[in-house]
C-alpha cells in the first residue's frame, strides 16, 4: 500500500510541477521596436522562466531599443536576424531553442502586446482544469486591443474557458507535445494566418483549441480604429498595403486545404475577408494600392504560391501527417 502511496504522490508532484510559470519559456518576435517595449519586455520576463527575443533585422538605431530593454537581464536571450525571416520562420528560431533548453511550454507574443497580470499563471491553471488536458495543445488568453470595445466571449455554460477554432498568436501558450505531433509553424507563409494555419493542423488532427477567460492581454494590431456603422462596431486596421498581400494569399492558401476539414471556419473566414475589403474602400486612405496588393495576393493564392514574394509553390504541412 505505502508504494502504491508513494507513486500516486510522485505522478502528483510531477503532474503539478509541469503546470509551473518556471516550465514556461516566452518567445517574442520584433521587428522595429519602440521604446515602449522595455517595459512591456519587463512585464512578459515576470510570467515565465526564460525569454527568447527573435529579431527580425532590426536598424541599429532600432536595435537601441532592444539594448536598453536587455540591460542587466540574465535570463532573457537575444537572436538577432541580419535580415528579415518573417515572423513563422522567427518563431520556429524560439521555439527550438526554447525546447532545446528543456522547456515544457511556449509562450509566445508579438512586441506590442501586454500580458496582463499573472496571465501565463492563469492559463496553467485553466488548463489543468480542462477535461481532456491530453488532447489541448494551445491555449489562448481573452485579448483586448487598443482603441477597440471588448467583444464579449461566447457562453458555454459559464466554463473558464471557450472552445474555439483557433488563437492569434500574440500570448498563446503551446504544449511542446504540439511541436512533437505536428512541427512547427509554416515558415512558407511568412507572416498573417501563421497562427491560424497551426491551429487548423492541430484541430485536423483531433486537437483542441481554447481561449482563457480569466487571461488578459492588451494587443495592439495595425494602426486599428473603431467605427460605428447601423449600431455595430468595426475595426479598420489601416494596415500597410503589403500585408494585404499577405493576407488574402495565405487566407486562400488554407481555403484550398480547410475547405472540407475545417468548414465552419473557412465559411466564417470569406465573410471576414470580404468586410476587410467594405473597411478598406470605407475608411483606408491608401485604398489603391491596398486592392492591387489584394489581386495579387488573391492571384498568387489560386495558384498556390508562397514564400516572401510567391517564389515556391506551397505544400500544406498538413498534407505530410495526414
Amino acid at each position: 500500500m505505502a508504494v502504491f502511496q508513494l507513486i500516486e504522490i510522485l505522478t502528483r508532484e510531477l503532474f503539478t510541477m509541469n503546470f509551473r510559470n518556471d516550465n514556461v519559456c516566452a518567445v517574442v518576435v520584433t521587428f522595429f521596436p519602440d521604446p515602449g517595449f522595455t517595459e512591456r519586455l519587463r512585464i512578459i520576463s515576470e510570467q515565465a522562466k526564460k525569454v527568447i527575443i527573435v529579431d527580425n533585422s532590426s536598424t541599429a538605431k532600432i536595435s537601441q531599443n532592444l539594448t536598453t530593454a536587455l540591460q542587466g537581464k540574465i535570463d532573457i536571450e537575444l537572436i538577432k536576424n541580419s535580415v528579415n525571416l518573417g515572423v513563422a520562420a522567427a518563431l520556429n528560431q524560439g521555439v527550438r531553442k526554447g525546447l532545446g533548453y528543456g522547456y515544457s511550454w511556449i509562450v509566445t507574443f508579438d512586441q506590442d502586446s501586454a500580458p496582463q497580470q499573472n496571465m501565463v499563471k492563469k492559463m496553467l491553471e485553466t488548463w489543468k482544469t480542462y477535461p481532456k488536458t491530453d488532447q489541448l495543445m494551445i491555449m489562448g488568453p481573452k485579448t483586448t486591443f487598443t482603441n477597440c470595445s471588448p467583444k464579449p466571449m461566447a457562453d458555454q455554460e459559464d466554463k473558464p474557458w471557450e472552445v474555439v477554432s483557433h488563437v492569434i498568436t500574440s500570448g498563446s501558450l503551446i504544449s511542446k507535445r504540439a511541436f512533437e505531433l505536428v512541427g512547427f509553424f509554416d515558415s512558407n507563409l511568412c507572416i498573417d494566418y501563421v497562427d491560424i494555419e497551426y491551429c487548423l493542423r492541430l484541430k485536423s488532427r483531433g486537437y483542441d483549441i481554447i481561449q482563457a477567460r480569466d487571461a488578459l492581454l492588451l494587443h495592439s494590431i495595425g494602426n486599428i480604429k473603431e467605427h460605428s456603422i447601423f449600431g455595430e462596431n468595426v475595426h479598420p486596421t489601416h494596415h500597410d498595403p503589403v500585408r494585404r498581400y499577405y493576407q488574402f494569399r495565405n487566407a486562400l492558401l488554407l481555403h484550398r486545404v480547410y475547405k472540407e476539414r475545417q468548414s465552419e471556419w473557412y465559411k466564417h473566414n470569406r465573410i471576414i475577408l470580404l468586410k476587410i475589403i467594405c473597411l478598406i474602400l470605407l475608411y483606408e486612405k491608401r485604398r489603391m494600392s491596398s486592392l492591387l496588393q489584394i489581386v495579387k495576393g488573391v492571384l498568387h493564392g489560386l495558384s498556390g504560391r508562397a514564400g516572401k514574394r510567391g517564389e515556391i509553390v506551397w505544400r500544406p504541412k498538413v498534407l505530410d501527417i495526414d
